[in-house]
């Protein structure tokens, strides 16, 4: 799990709220699956709607830019933003996203995304808690236009809404690395070698650097 701080600036989180506030929302539980969507209840922008798609493109747009996404989740395919509405007593319960989900081409779900656009005092309850069904539970609550990654693999939910409406953007990513911790470690290598290359440039440090990166991204990226 790792967090993307100011995702959207507040510019970009206004605009979303006034574009999600003319948009049309609908029961979010029909795209949860019969099995489980007696576990959900919320509201979920209606993608047909051309100010939810606008929404969609702005967000969309602002993960697939932000390095931090690119250097940690290393995407290979992002699914389209899905704009969910909480009010008072709403809920999602445990639940698990899908490990593969319908498009051309089909994607893998490796990691989950929940960006935050609702301001902390805006709501009460409403936190998505990740490993819910474990001992290493984490609930996570964010500032307005904060992001967190976490493994799709993980059972997780939102707490019901006791106060005010809480919205929030998800969707669902491919990586091109397949395993956690095959890509945690692509990660901190990435990191690594930008050090170097900062405090070291031109030096045989940074040539290791780089050739560990290349070789390991060689070996363990799904072409």
């Amino acid at each position: 799990m790792f967090f993307i701080p100011e995702l959207l600036n507040l510019q970009q989180c206004t605009q979303v709220r006034e574009l999600l506030a003319r948009g049309r929302f609908v029961d979010g539980k029909h795209s949860a699956g019969a099995s489980v969507d007696y576990r959900k209840r919320n509201l979920q922008g209606d993608v047909a709607d051309p100010a939810i798609a606008e929404a969609q493109k702005l967000v969309f747009d602002a993960l697939n830019r932000h390095p931090h996404f690119a250097v940690l989740a290393m995407p290979r395919h992002v699914r389209p933003m899905v704009f969910n509405r909480y009010d008072v007593g709403m809920y999602y319960h445990d639940h698990m996203d899908h490990a593969l989900l319908a498009g051309d081409p089909p994607i893998r779900g490796d990691m989950s995304v929940t960006v935050f656009l609702s301001a902390l005092g805006e709501y009460d309850g409403g936190e998505l808690v990740v490993n819910s069904d474990g001992p290493e539970a984490t609930a996570v609550k964010l500032p307005q236009g904060h992001a967190v990654v976490y493994s799709a693999a993980t059972m997780h939910k939102v707490n019901p809404v006791t106060r005010g409406t809480r919205w929030g953007a998800v969707t669902t990513v491919q990586s091109r690395i397949r395993r956690a911790d095959q890509r945690e470690l692509m990660g901190l290598v990435a990191q690594l070698t930008s050090w170097v290359q900062d405090v070291a440039p031109r030096s045989p440090e940074e040539d290791m650097a780089n050739k560990l990166y290349t070789n390991l991204l060689r070996l363990w990226d799904e072409a």
